[in-house]
């Protein structure tokens, strides 16, 4: 057992003779008031907390430690308050880092100091404890910061007291547990600085998520991972948020509203509106700025037109007021004039000395009166119709434009009500086209409901059925045969409301005659055969004769062409057995031909100068020769008949030739 003395701290490290067994420490710490003393405690009997502020542990970290406790053993013990009904158990208040590398080393007990303490006391100290590690994860710092603060017994200022840092460091800090989950796993696995993630802590979740997505990456990849904070929160500030000083609507209600930066950002310096954060808010107050500005233009000047958007693109104030019936007319401004601008007045505050407001006031007073005098010209114009005054709906305010106007195109109040009544009318007619547009899209679309067939429904089916009426049938509800040039749709409409189970029963029949026999040209297919029964039905014995005598006519003729197929077919017939007798006559030829070839002599060349030699086989050559010059002599043979095959058959030597004949 060595011992080792260390600022009042008595350190007994136990050594051991053999090679590579575990070391064991054990810390006796002299306590300033005698209370507290480390003891060994079995380390199957203690047990993490949960409200620990470390959540992650590096496991290089830990086996470095463990490393070293193994070599100086474990020099800080562990703090531990008692658990369970009898207090067999401890539960880790302080050092879980320490307990795990000890357990890494497999130390049956490890140093410890048992200290009483209720729950939010080990609460408190285990939070505290983590708090004054200097390696402390600023994400962890949050956390704990938060933890703290939750508890209702601590705040902003007494959490800096307690720690020794500034009341800025715990605020920023705490701002980090503001982050969406994306962006702190990316600061916990340092990927992006705790002050880039106090920076972007700022805005709300919404703004958080595009930044993640579009600039950071889930992989911490994206390119504003590597840039300073500085210039983090600038480049937020360009792209996301938008200078209120910039806009012209009444900007008190974002004075105070959270999403201005001047107030999200305690420490944000600089002076003015600040910059908002919530950019649709802030679109949807300008655009009603800007809509209400038109619609007062507008009802100051009845001849006012809005320019339009000649590229396509309106923003949405322009939409609105396009959607509230106001005239619109695409034209360029560049063949405009432009209306002069008031100028500003010059604001007091704006100037150090006295004598610089002064001569920026009279410089103001000299443009306004410019301002004044050319307004009233250009009115004047305006009411004798020598200018056209346009309205274009900026994204910031409207302005203002004009245009001369021709002599010969100047038009008296009087005709500019005739056009603008017949603009009127045409009005309500692209209106009524526009629903009828409209309406037949969503029947084409959507499904209509299965619910039971209305007496509307009915009404409107017989309205379209009484253009199929018979002028016959007229008399039947009411009309005169004549009435079929004046039956209008609201006198169908009216009939069809009134129409008695007799009248629509005619009506329907009309109806259901008029489809069967349109463009119907024969019974033999479905549509056909609907008109059929339809006729049988009504007109069964009519019909009937219908069919029998075209069954007669038909059946007739159909009878000759019968005979005459079946003649054909005989014909055919007899072709064929022809045209097969010819053939088998035709490879008999060729096989006489062949067996001829087969008995034919053999004459072999001899050479000139020798001499004749009379022999047996020259005889008997000589025999056969003139044998064979027989056999050649025609000899008459009886012409064959039609459907007569002759067979010739090939006699031996010396006979006479066969003919046989084949019926």
């Amino acid at each position: 057992m060595t011992a080792i003395k260390n600022n009042g701290t008595a350190v007994a490290v136990q050594t051991s003779e053999k090679a590579n067994e575990v070391v064991t420490a054990v810390v006796v710490r002299t306590p300033d008031n005698g209370q507290h003393k480390a003891v060994n405690i079995p380390s199957d009997l203690i047990e993490p907390s949960n409200y620990n502020a470390r959540k992650t542990f590096d496991a290089d970290a830990l086996g470095e430690l463990a490393q070293s406790i193994s070599v100086h053993g474990l020099i800080q013990p562990i703090t531990v308050r008692r658990k369970g009904e009898k207090g067999e158990h401890y539960e880790i208040i302080c050092g879980e880092r320490r307990f795990r590398a000890c357990r890494m080393l497999k130390l049956a007990e490890i140093p410890a100091i048992v200290r009483e303490a209720t729950d939010e006391q080990a609460y408190d100290l285990s939070i505290s404890e983590n708090l004054q590690r200097e390696d402390v994860p600023p994400m962890e710092a949050a956390e704990a910061y938060k933890r703290l603060i939750d508890t209702k017994r601590y705040d902003v200022a007494s959490l800096a007291l307690q720690f020794g840092k500034s009341e800025k460091h715990v605020y920023q800090t705490l701002k980090l547990c503001e982050l969406i989950k994306g962006i702190a796993k990316l600061v916990k696995a340092g990927k992006l600085t705790a002050s880039a993630g106090i920076v972007i802590s700022k805005y709300d979740k919404k703004i958080q998520a595009e930044i993640l997505k579009d600039r950071l990456g889930e992989d911490g990849q994206g390119e504003w991972c590597s840039i300073s904070a500085g210039v983090l929160d600038g480049k937020i500030q360009s792209c996301y948020t938008n200078n209120i000083e910039n806009y012209l609507f009444d900007k008190t209600p974002c004075l105070k509203c959270p999403h201005n930066s001047t107030n999200f950002d305690l420490f944000a310096t600089g002076s003015g509106c600040g910059r908002c954060a919530d950019k649709k808010c802030l679109d949807a107050k300008n655009t009603a700025y800007l809509v209400a500005q038109a619609e007062e233009v507008a009802l100051h000047d009845p001849k006012l037109v809005f320019i339009g958007e000649q590229y396509g693109y309106e923003n949405e104030a322009t939409q609105k007021v396009r959607k509230g019936g106001y005239e619109f007319k695409n034209v360029h401004t560049y063949n405009l004039s432009r209306y002069p601008t008031a100028p500003t007045a010059p604001q007091a505050s704006e100037y150090k000395k006295p004598e610089d407001f002064d001569k920026a006031q009279e410089k103001y007073d000299k443009e306004q009166e410019q301002y004044t005098k050319q307004t009233a010209h250009l009115d004047q114009l305006k009411e004798q119709g020598k200018i056209r005054v346009y309205a274009e709906i900026g994204d910031k305010g409207v302005k203002l434009h004009y245009k001369e106007v021709a002599s010969k195109d100047t038009k008296s109040n009087e005709q500019l009500i005739s056009d603008l009544t017949a603009k009127k009318k045409r009005n309500t007619e692209l209106q009524a086209e526009k629903t009828a547009e409209g309406v037949k899209e969503l029947l084409r679309t959507d499904e209509l409901p299965q619910s039971a067939f209305t007496a509307d429904e009915e009404t409107a089916m017989y309205f379209f059925m009484l253009s199929k009426l018979r002028r016959s049938h007229y008399k039947a509800i009411g009309l005169k045969e004549n009435d079929y040039y004046g039956l209008t749709d609201e006198k169908k409409l009216q009939i069809a409301s009134t129409l008695t189970e007799e009248q629509k029963t005619v009506i329907r029949r009309d109806y259901l005659y008029s489809h069967l026999t349109e463009r119907t040209n024969t019974v033999a297919d479905t549509k056909g055969g609907l008109l059929l029964a339809f006729a049988k039905q009504h007109l069964p014995k009519k019909t009937a004769e219908i069919e029998a005598t075209h069954a007669e006519d038909y059946g007739k003729k159909n009878a000759r062409l019968d005979e005459r197929i079946a003649g054909l077919k005989k014909a055919e017939k007899q072709a064929k057995a022809d045209a097969k007798a010819k053939k088998t006559a035709k490879t008999v030829g060729k096989t006489a031909d062949k067996a001829k070839k087969a008995t034919a002599p053999t004459v072999t060349a001899k050479p000139k100068d020798e001499p004749k030699v009379q022999t047996k086989d020259t005889d008997k050559a000589e025999s056969t020769k003139q044998t064979a010059k027989v056999a050649e002599q025609p000899k008459a043979i009886s012409t064959p008949t039609a459907g007569t095959v002759q067979l010739v058959t090939v006699p031996p030597k010396g006979k006479t030739a066969e003919v046989a004949t084949a019926v």
